[in-house]
């Protein structure tokens, strides 16, 4: 334990002296949770699976915002402490306390839209017997939700998890974003739970055919079987107090604590300075050569490593382009479904107008008319906006798939800029961490298109043909002419949805390929920053590089002996909890 506290201290300081304080931060914040043994239990899954008040439920109490809508825009961890507070970080590095009823003000959509405060982290301390072993309950914000950069911050998030509990549901069963999600965290975690919530809202048969799909989808992504899925109802839970699923977990989680809770702190400690470790290593090493290398040399090989970046810029279009041809929309399939659609939408109209004014007593015929246009006219919005919504989750899973191919071709990329980096300053290949891109696409907005035929102009020679027809004709045209009209209506309503649609295609193809763009520039920028800092420090003449380069081997120095002596550790760790395929159930 000693050993990984020190290898921690002294990345920091490495860190801090290197002007890098985001590693720093990493740095002290690990070396905080192994001096204290504690280790991050993550909950985790898509917006409104609950993953809030689940958290809730396992401490016994409201704590957290929870709410039908995606509330969490921040990372919110809550731990044992001897009194209630609430601490938040800023990613300007201030801190400030802030009571424990306002922390909705900082991690809620409604409150921080899009995390505008700019909150890194909330840190919760409770004096609950639960959390006393050592268990941190990391609240995330929800993956596959219309808020972009929520996602983006659990994404982030995800080397740092030591157990998860994915929460998933019946209804519908788990998404490709949260398969995603999982498949990224599980190389790195000691126990992986799998929740199945909202057990009470759906049915028996649904909940059956719900757990066997995705008890299928998670072997095949796993490579093993992902063992029992708890289920539960953490809102009944929390309401009653009792739920036999939560209860099976809150065993499960403290017999973990109990038995591996020192050994899966310090795995998470052996983690971060790796990655700690890795980044620091990158940077001197680039610096050294800038300033070894003499200035044609170092000219060289900026044009070389230049030259390479140019040639992945090309393949980022073929990538990109892949990737628009891999995922391109099915519109057949799309105009069949709209026609189907449509046609039932129509007898629905129909039938619904026939019905309401068959019961409409002795009326005058323009009242009739009135009310079979006002029938159609609701009839027709509540159409559209059930088509709307079908085209929402059309959308919201195309930019699933497209955010996450674009990620994965993009990290392949910057695996490739890594190379170039190596091969053409000669220094070790340091992987930079893979992301899930941030794609800022505005949530679909569609206008319900008023058809002017509503107005009904020709109605100044309606009441003389109605003068002259029974109550049951009057009814039957003013449904026909209702129903007609309706209908050009819903048709041009979707015509607007379908040109929305396309727009909103272009934009997410157009901010995906910016965003991959941006990825390999700001990766780019960094190898070159580092070239350019040895560069400069040259140009103050030769005492000021032996003294630049005496620091770098002393930092070089110190950053390897800290990953070399915390690595022995890290896997006696990782021996004493086990192979890290996910497990479920009760803690060995």
């Amino acid at each position: 334990m000693k050993v990984q506290e020190q290898a921690l201290r002294t990345l920091e300081l490495v860190a801090i002296e290197r002007g890098r304080e985001a590693l720093a931060a990493e740095a002290r914040d690990a070396r905080s949770a192994l001096a204290s043994r504690r280790f991050n239990v993550a909950v985790m899954g898509q917006f409104k699976r609950g993953k809030s008040t689940l958290i809730n439920a396992l401490l016994g109490r409201e704590v957290l915002p929870a709410d039908v809508a995606p509330v969490t825009t921040a990372i919110t961890v809550v731990e044992h402490g001897p009194s209630e507070r609430a601490m938040a970080r800023f990613d300007d590095g201030r801190e400030e306390e802030v009571e424990l009823g306002q922390v909705h003000l900082l991690v809620s959509e409604e409150e921080n839209p899009g995390n505008r405060k700019r909150v890194r982290v909330v840190r919760i301390e409770l004096p609950a017997p639960f959390l006393a072993s050592g268990i941190r309950l990391v609240d995330t914000p929800g993956v596959g939700s219309v808020f972009a950069n929520n996602a983006e911050v659990t994404h982030s998030f995800v080397r740092r998890i030591d157990v998860a509990i994915v929460v998933l549901g019946s209804d519908p069963p788990i998404s490709g974003e949260e398969l995603a999600l999982v498949r990224s965290a599980a190389p790195g975690v000691g126990r992986m739970y799998f929740v199945l919530n909202k057990a009470d809202l759906a049915a028996e048969q649904t909940r059956v055919k719900a757990e066997a799909f995705t008890r299928k989808v998670l072997a095949e992504a796993l490579g093993a079987d992902p063992g029992p899925l708890l289920q539960t109802s953490a809102l009944a839970a929390l309401r009653s107090g009792t739920d036999p699923g939560l209860a099976n977990l809150q065993d499960d989680l403290t017999e973990l604590a109990a038995g591996c809770g020192v050994e899966l702190a310090l795995a998470s400690a052996g983690r971060a300075v790796g990655h700690v470790a890795a980044r620091l290593f990158q940077r001197i090493a680039l610096e050294r050569a800038a300033l070894l290398a003499p200035t044609e040399e170092l000219d060289r090989r900026i044009a070389s490593f230049e030259d390479a970046m140019r040639d992945i810029d090309d393949l980022a279009l073929a990538a990109m382009a892949r990737t628009k041809a891999a995922l391109s929309y099915d519109w057949q399939k799309w105009e069949a479904r709209k026609e189907s659609f449509l046609a039932d939408a129509r007898r629905e109209l129909v039938a619904a107008l026939e019905t309401n004014l068959g019961r409409t007593e002795s009326a005058a015929g323009r009242r009739i008319r009135d009310a079979a246009r006002e029938h159609a006219r609701q009839l027709t919005r509540r159409q559209v906006e059930s088509w709307q919504q079908h085209a929402e989750g059309e959308l919201r899973g195309l930019r699933e798939s497209w955010i996450t191919a674009t990620s994965d071709g993009t990290n392949r990329l910057v695996d490739r800029v890594a190379q170039a980096a190596s091969d053409a300053f000669g220094i070790p290949v340091a992987r930079f961490e893979p992301e899930i891109l941030e794609v800022d696409v505005t949530p679909v907005e569609f206008d319900f298109y008023e058809h002017v035929l509503f107005l009904d102009p020709r109605a100044f020679l309606v009441p003389l043909i109605d003068a002259l027809s029974s109550q049951k004709a009057v009814i039957a045209r003013a449904v026909a002419r209702a129903a007609g009209v309706a209908g050009e209506s819903l048709r041009r309503n979707l015509y607007d949805v379908d040109q929305t649609v396309v727009q909103w295609l272009d934009t997410l193809s157009t901010e995906c390929e910016q965003a991959m763009r941006g990825r390999l520039d700001s990766v780019r920028r960094e190898v070159i920053d580092a070239v350019a800092a040895g560069r400069s420090r040259r140009q103050q003449g030769e005492a000021a590089v032996r003294q630049q380069l005496d620091d770098l081997d002393r930092q070089q120095s110190l950053v390897l002996q800290a990953a070399a002596s915390a690595a022995s550790t890290r896997d006696a760790a990782l021996a004493a909890t086990g192979p890290t395929a996910p497990v479920t159930g009760a803690a060995p």
